[in-house]
Order: C-alpha cells, then sequence, then structure tokens
C-alpha cells in the first residue's frame, strides 16, 4: 500500500510539469523570431496507477492514480513539408542564378534603349550605303572606316564582357562550393553532439534546429536528399547528393572544384572520393562539356587534324618550266587563251551512273581522246583515254604507272583495273556486281574531286562536280594585275552562277625573290577540303594558258601552294570531318547513304571538342550537381553563355567572309583604282572565336584608297572612281539572307538574339517569381506547424500558472493533513 506522503510525491510531479511547460512556452516566446526555431511542446502523460493487478494486490476498489509524469520537450515540425521545402529551394537557388546571369548579360548588350551592337551595326550599313552616293568622296571613306571600328570594337567588347563575366562566374562557383563544404562540416558537427545529447536520453530540440537551418541552406545550393534517422535504421543522419553520401552522422565528403582543361581551367564541381577526369587523354583533345548535355561515356578516334587552312594555288618549287615571268605587274603578257577555275569536290565517296553494259565508252574515231583530274588530299592524278586507231582499242595512261590498253569498248572492268593500280591505294576503286557502276572511295576519307580536263568522260560516267566553274578570257594585252583583276570580279557577275562566298576564290599578286619577278597566286574564300580549287583548261581542253600563268605544272597536275586539310574523327563510331579543330558541329559521313559531307549537324549534344593530336579518347559525361544555384551558375557559364558567343561567332564569320567575297573583287580609287583582291576585313579561317578576331585589314586602315566601291567592267579594269556599283552590292548585304543557313540576313540574325535573349529572361524572371510563390506557400504552412503563436504561448502560461497554483494548494492541504496526523493525533485529552 502506498504511505502517508503519496500526495507529496504527486503534486511534487504536477508542479514541474506545470513549471516545465512555463519554462517551454516561454522559451517558445524568446526565440519567436528566431530563424528556423521549431516551437516546442511537453509531453506529458499519467504514471503508472496504484495497483496494477496481481494475486497479492491490496484490497481496495478499482486503481489509484498516481500523478502526471513528463515523458519529453518535443518540437512540432512536419518532416513532409521539410522535404518539399528543400526541394523547392534548389529549385529557387537554380533559377536565381540563371535570373541573375541573364540579367547581366542584359546590360551588356544594352538593347534595345542603349546604344550597343544593333546602333553599330546600323550606323555601318548606312556608312556603305552613303559610300555607295558618294564612292570618292575621302570624308565618306574615312566615316566608313571609322564606323567599321565602331562596330569591331563593340563587338569586341561585348565578347570581352561575356569572358570576364564567365571568369566571374567560375569564381562564385568556387565560393558556393567552399560554403557548401562549411555547412557540411557544421552539420556533421552538430551530428555529433546531437548523438551525444540523445545519448544520455536528452531531447536536443535547439541542436536539431540549428542543422535544420543548416541543411535548408544546402538545399538552396545543390541539390540533396535527407535522409532523418527515422528513415534509417542505424539511426545516423545521412545527406546525400545525387546517391553519393556527403554527411553520415559525423562523416563528411566534400565538393571539389575540379580544373577542366578543355574548359580554359573552369571549374567542375564534383564528390569528394568519386572525382573521375572528364577527358581519358587530354593529349589527344580536350572536351567543355555543357550542364545540358546527356549523362555518358563516348570514345573519339582522333585520324587527322585539320589545316584550318584555305586552298592556295601558284609557283611553287615544281613550276612549270615556260611559265611567264614578268619584271613589272603591268607587262602585258602577249598570251592568248581561257582557263577555267572551280571550287568545290564532291565527297568522300563518288558513285558513276549505271551503264548498260558497263561500257564507259564505246569505240572512238582517230584523234579521239578523254583526259581527266582525280584528287584527294595531297593526292592527285591525272588519267588520259586515247583512242589508238592502229590497234583499234582504248590506251590509258597517267604519266606515272605504265600504260595499258582496253578493248574496242572502254568498260568499267578495264577501268577499274588500271584507276586501282594508278590510285596506289589513296583512292579505292570498286566495282558492283555486274560491273556496270563504279565507285571511287578516298581511303583516308578525304573530299574527292573528279573533273573533266579534256572530252567528257566523267560527264559521261554521271560523277562531274557539280560546283560551278567559271572561265578566264586571256587577251595578249592583259598584265597580271588584269587577269587577276577578272578573277576576282568573276564573284559579282550573276551569270557565273557563284552564290555563296566559298564556291569562289579571289587572286593576288605576289613577287618572287629569287628571280625577282611577279606571279598570280589563287586562295580559296573559305578553308577546308571541301573548297578545292581545281584548274582546267579551254573549252577544247587546252591547259596552256592555266601552265604559264604557274596555276599547273608541266604534267600539268595542279601547284598547290598550300593544301587545305580537314579534320576527321570518329564519335562513337560514327565519321565526321571538320575545316576546324574546335568542334561542336561536324559534316557526318555519311548521311542517309549520302557522302558528300555538306551537312553541318550536332556531333553530341552539349560536348565541345578541342581535337589537339592523332589518337583515341573517352569522353566521360556526368553532373554529380544537378540542381541548386552551383547548378545554374554553371549552367549560366557554360551553356547560356557559350551559346550566346556562338551567335557572335556565327555573325562576326558572316560578315567577314561575305564583305570579303564582295571586297576582293572591287577597284579603289586614286593610285588604287587597278587594284582588287585585297580584303576589307581579316581573313577568318573557322567559326569559332570569329568574334574575338573581328578587325578591319590594317591596309585599308593605313589606305582609304583601297576601300573597293567600284566594279569593273569585265576587261580587268575599274569602272572608275565614281562607280558604287560594289559598296552598293555590300549594303545590300544587310537583307541579303546569308546566316543560319541562308536563312536570315545580319540584322535579322542579331535581333532574334536579341529576342532570345529577352524571351530567355522574362522566363527566368517568371519561374523566380513563382518559384518564390510556391516556397512562401510551403513555408506559411510550414510555420503554421512550427511557428510560434504568442497569443497560444500566452494562453498556455496562464493554464499552467493556474494549474501551479491549484497543485500548489493541493500540496498545503496535504501538508495540513500531515501535519494533524503527526502532531494531532494521539494528544486527545491530555
Amino acid at each position: 500500500m502506498w504511505n502517508s506522503f503519496f500526495g507529496l510525491e504527486m503534486g511534487r510531479r504536477a508542479m514541474d510539469y506545470f513549471r516545465r511547460g512555463m519554462e517551454t512556452a516561454g522559451h517558445n516566446i524568446s526565440n519567436a523570431d528566431v530563424e528556423g526555431y521549431s516551437r516546442q511542446r511537453v509531453e506529458a502523460s499519467t504514471t503508472s496507477p496504484f495497483t496494477n493487478p496481481a494475486l497479492n494486490r491490496p484490497n481496495i476498489p478499482g486503481q489509484v492514480g498516481t500523478g502526471v509524469q513528463i515523458d519529453a520537450i518535443v518540437r512540432l515540425r512536419d518532416a513532409f513539408l521539410d522535404i518539399q521545402y528543400r526541394e523547392e529551394m534548389t529549385v529557387k537557388g537554380y533559377w536565381e542564378q540563371i535570373q541573375n546571369a541573364l540579367s547581366t548579360v542584359e546590360v551588356y548588350v544594352n538593347e534595345p534603349a542603349g546604344a550597343g551592337l544593333k546602333t553599330a551595326l546600323d550606323t555601318y550599313w548606312s556608312s556603305l550605303q552613303e559610300l555607295s552616293k558618294r564612292p570618292d568622296d575621302s570624308a565618306v571613306r574615312e566615316d566608313m572606316v571609322e564606323k567599321t571600328k565602331n562596330l569591331t570594337v563593340y563587338l569586341g567588347q561585348l565578347v570581352r564582357n561575356y569572358d570576364e563575366y564567365r571568369t566571374a562566374l567560375n569564381r562564385d562557383i568556387k565560393l558556393m562550393v567552399d560554403e557548401a563544404n562549411t555547412l557540411i562540416d557544421q552539420i556533421a558537427g552538430l551530428n555529433t553532439t546531437i548523438k551525444q545529447v540523445q545519448g544520455v536520453g536528452g531531447n536536443p530540440n535547439d541542436l536539431m534546429d540549428k542543422r535544420d537551418v543548416l541543411v535548408d541552406k544546402l538545399s538552396k545550393l545543390i541539390d540533396i536528399s535527407v535522409n532523418p534517422p527515422c528513415l534509417e535504421g542505424d539511426g545516423e543522419f545521412k545527406i546525400d547528393l545525387g546517391g553519393k553520401l556527403l554527411v553520415q552522422g559525423d562523416q563528411t565528403r566534400h565538393l571539389v572544384a575540379v580544373p577542366v582543361a578543355g574548359n580554359t581551367g573552369f571549374f567542375d564541381v564534383q564528390v569528394e572520393d568519386n572525382l573521375f577526369d572528364h577527358v581519358s587523354n587530354p593529349s589527344v583533345l580536350f572536351a567543355t562539356i555543357e550542364q545540358g548535355a546527356p549523362e555518358a561515356i563516348h570514345t573519339v578516334n582522333v585520324q587527322r587534324l585539320a589545316s584550318e587552312s584555305a586552298w592556295s594555288v601558284g609557283y611553287g618549287e615544281s613550276a612549270c618550266p615556260d611559265r611567264i615571268k614578268p619584271e613589272t605587274m603591268t607587262e602585258a603578257l602577249n598570251l592568248r587563251g581561257t582557263f577555267t577555275l572551280q571550287v568545290g569536290s564532291q565527297g568522300t565517296r563518288s558513285v558513276s551512273s549505271v551503264l548498260t553494259g558497263g561500257i564507259a565508252l564505246p569505240s572512238g574515231i582517230p584523234g579521239e581522246s578523254h583526259s581527266f583530274r582525280v584528287s584527294a588530299g595531297s593526292f592527285e592524278r591525272e588519267i588520259s583515254v586515247t583512242w589508238n586507231a592502229g590497234t583499234g582499242t582504248w590506251d590509258l595512261s597517267d604519266g606515272v604507272n605504265a600504260a595499258s590498253s582496253a578493248g574496242a569498248d572502254l568498260t568499267l572492268t578495264d577501268l577499274q583495273g588500271f584507276l586501282s593500280t594508278s590510285f596506289g591505294g589513296e583512292i579505292s576503286v570498286t566495282l558492283n556486281g555486274a560491273g556496270t557502276q563504279m565507285t571511287f572511295s578516298s581511303t583516308l576519307n578525304h573530299l574527292l574531286s573528279i573533273t573533266d580536263v579534256k572530252g567528257g568522260l566523267v560527264s559521261a560516267l554521271g560523277m562531274e562536280n557539280s560546283a560551278p566553274s567559271v572561265s578566264i578570257e586571256v587577251v595578249e594585252e592583259d598584265t597580271l594585275e588584269t587577269i587577276k583583276n577578272k578573277i576576282n570580279s568573276a564573284f559579282s557577275d550573276a551569270s557565273n552562277g557563284l552564290t555563296k562566298p566559298e564556291n569562289w576564290l579571289h587572286a593576288s599578286i605576289e613577287l618572287d625573290a629569287a628571280t625577282n619577278t611577279y606571279f598570280l597566286t589563287l586562295k580559296s574564300n573559305a578553308a577546308g577540303e571541301a573548297h578545292r580549287i581545281n584548274v582546267l583548261g579551254d573549252e577544247n581542253g587546252s591547259l596552256q594558258i592555266a601552265k604559264r600563268l604557274g596555276f599547273l605544272n608541266g604534267d600539268g597536275s595542279t601547284n598547290y601552294r598550300e593544301y587545305a586539310r580537314d579534320a576527321a574523327f570518329t564519335f562513337d563510331g560514327k565519321l565526321y570531318l571538320s575545316e576546324s579543330n574546335m568542334v561542336r558541329n561536324a559534316r557526318r559521313v555519311p548521311v542517309l547513304n549520302d557522302y558528300s559531307a555538306s551537312t553541318l549537324e550536332e556531333v553530341s549534344p552539349g560536348i565541345r571538342m578541342e581535337l589537339r593530336a592523332v589518337g583515341e579518347s573517352d569522353i566521360t559525361v556526368r553532373h554529380h550537381v544537378k540542381g541548386g544555384a552551383i547548378r545554374g551558375a554553371l549552367e549560366a557559364r557554360d551553356d547560356i553563355i557559350l551559346d550566346f558567343l556562338d551567335v557572335l561567332d556565327e555573325m562576326a564569320y558572316g560578315l567577314v567572309k561575305e564583305m570579303n567575297a564582295l571586297h576582293y573583287g572591287g577597284y579603289g580609287v586614286g593610285e588604287s583604282e587597278t587594284t582588287t583582291g585585297v580584303a576589307y576585313f581579316n581573313p577568318i579561317a573557322v567559326r569559332y572565336g570569329a568574334s574575338r578576331l573581328l578587325e578591319i585589314n590594317r591596309a585599308i586602315d593605313e589606305d582609304r584608297s583601297l576601300i573597293a566601291a567600284a566594279s569593273g567592267d569585265g576587261n580587268g579594269f575599274s569602272n572608275g572612281s565614281g562607280d558604287g556599283s560594289n559598296a552598293l552590292r555590300m549594303a545590300q548585304l544587310k537583307q541579303t539572307k546569308v546566316l543560319q543557313s541562308r536563312s536570315a540576313d545580319f540584322n535579322e540574325f542579331y535581333e532574334s538574339f536579341i529576342a532570345s535573349l529577352g524571351a530567355q529572361g522574362d522566363r527566368a524572371k517568371t519561374m523566380l517569381k513563382n518559384q518564390n510563390a510556391l516556397i512562401n506557400q510551403i513555408n506559411n504552412q510550414r510555420q503554421s506547424v512550427m511557428g510560434v503563436n504568442i497569443d497560444e504561448e500566452m494562453m498556455d502560461i496562464i493554464k499552467f500558472q493556474q494549474a501551479f497554483n491549484a497543485i500548489a494548494r493541493y500540496i498545503t492541504t496535504v501538508d495540513e493533513m500531515l501535519d494533524r496526523i503527526i502532531n494531532g493525533m494521539g494528544i486527545v485529552g491530555r
């Protein structure tokens, strides 16, 4: 049975409970405005009643309550709302970074209200239009140069701003990584203390609140998942990032800012103990990997690098022995005849038509002969097919290997047998099973060029080069300069079918220092194998003029001064060609059985490569951070800004290519009235990085008379200094669709860039606004659970105060009863 002091113990317990309740309410009120504080409540329950059922149970009616006990002081929190809040904070951190980046980029562009690149473009076109009206006005020419410089300065400054902002973002990423690592360490430290408190039976509510605040901050930086002890069998508090543990109890893994060589040393963010190299063999290639690139492992095999140069033809060490050697550029050459120029190729494979019976040429007539030239890379061979009336057969020769004879009919089988020997493995020649169709293939995946030199055998085979060809007529009075002018002016002649700068070339005159004589050189307007220069003869196949000018050697081979070479590489087994070693887009070979290698496509979404050497390398695309502010900063740095730089590169490259092609064919004024072939801008070989290289030609900057406003008369002379027709053609580029696969003009292209920038900025602002609204809603729901309500706490204080007073009165009453028993009983009647 219980003793007489039972009531005092029950009162003590109650007083302790009510006191703890008031203290907890006061603690809540004290922390009402503290970030992340969760209100606390005292959980109480009745103590075990007296007595439990048993055989020796006292004979008393029912069970007698023994009072109250404190089970725990708990914090009120909704785990589901916490998970939602952290997920949305991750999204908010991402959109904040994207919105900040786009806002900064918009400031750099300064459109449409400010005087930015758009204004510089407009004034540039206006100065060209004014030049077309007053081509001989020196003030107009001066204004033209200055407006061009304004354009290059604006574009150059915009690119530098982008580059500097990328560098600033890279620094911010490193700072955010350091911040995340600090939070990780602090969370792990709190885990240790919390575990110690819990180990001695404590309830570390305030410490867990601090930990949750740190976790909320970390969730804004990266896309973490939190596994509280209630969800884990081992009782450890864990934080992971994409399956990689960052925190487990007091153990941590840090984020690591890993420099990526292919991305100018900018950081990729990876998890400690899970580090990897994006490129397995950096000596073969570098790679810049955008955050939007799908995760995968790619294999790249680089077969050769690109020369990043244009084709060049002219005098060399093996020049034609009977070449002309004028001592001045104005010396008449006393030549009459024609030569033909063509720029283009057919692809890595060329297939003939299906020929009846496999007969390429039927029996010939006396004197009939054909010759054609086959080129691939630095290999070139001219094949002659001549009718031998004496033997009644076709004779085949290439000037290098032993001649061969075919039958009365030249069959594809005869031709294939001879060509296989002549080409010596450089070019593969195969027939179909019926022997009625022949295929030429470059064994090293170079682009083929197959052209008729004399006769029409290639045309009969259906393998002719479809690129436009232009005949240049030479008369006795022509000088090197007039011939050069005729070549350069051909691009402006609509009848020649030259619609793109890459379809043509430009000529210049150089001095042979060894003999102190001058010679002509030809150079294609665009870099890469696809723009091979083919030098042919007149309509009868005579190569005499081309040889005398030094374009061909004595044996008829092309006198190349420089070979253009495309990069060739396989990406996941698919073959690509590229005129540049900086690769994002390349020409697939084949595409739907098309071996022309003429269509650009993105090699792999989000991957940019810099080919550095022949060899093989893997590219690993893996993103440890897939959300949060760090992901947003990485995406702004590597996706958004690089895409904008691509736009500026395309615009600069297109402007240089189109302007120079027209300017090459125009004439200057004054002492430069007979001069053509001068570039207006410094030539840029490839698109990548073009916006950093846009500069006016130094020669024009120093001599305004070289601005080629006038057109030619077709005979190698200018229409006069008052002619501004060529300037008008250049001004009309403003409305000419030459960009985006010839679907947009320069102003439309830049305006679409501004529109895209504005649309992306608006989307980021809207997404951030929506995200803030969502987070506020979730946080309001969280606060309804964990937040402190002052009125509610005051009501609790009053409740506990009144209860405390009541139990105090109860204890006083019990004390009086005990006093009566102890001091008053047994003394009656004394």
